[in-house]
């Protein structure tokens, strides 16, 4: 594989990816507008209720943050660029992100001296869940 064909390919790989997350924001807003509606023809909420809802939100605006900059990313790869230009288009895709706290996580993550953070393992019944798909 050449390395024009090579980029191409990873980025038509992250693009896929940044999609499916876009796609999964979608279900979750769907999810929680039908929660939201639910608790509320139910008469007044708790307190604990509606700070859960809008935790709910702010994980949507972070799957977007997230989906978004990997879409931003992924158009990088169209074409073959030198180390140097990938560096500033990943320091472009950071800077675009506008939620702060998820840029600080990000950038952590990113530090070198960071060691890698293992995946858990997964019990037999989480394993058997992976492939299920859900549908409300």
């Amino acid at each position: 594989m050449t390395g024009e064909a090579s980029e191409n390919s990873f980025g038509v790989f992250v693009a896929v990816f940044a999609a499916l997350l876009l796609d999964n924001v979608v279900h979750l807003e769907e999810t929680v507008a039908r929660v939201t509606d639910l608790v509320m023809s139910s008469g007044k909420p708790s307190r604990d209720l509606v700070v859960t809802l809008q935790s709910f939100d702010r994980l949507k605006q972070e799957f977007e943050a997230l989906g978004d900059a990997l879409t931003r990313y992924a158009e990088s790869h169209t074409t073959p660029i030198s180390s140097a230009e990938r560096a500033q288009v990943e320091q472009e895709v950071i800077a675009a992100i506008t939620m702060a706290d998820l840029k600080e996580r990000l950038l952590r993550r990113l530090q070198d001296d960071l060691p890698a953070i293992p995946a858990p393992p997964l019990s037999e019944a989480q394993a058997a869940e992976v492939d299920v798909d859900v549908v409300f």
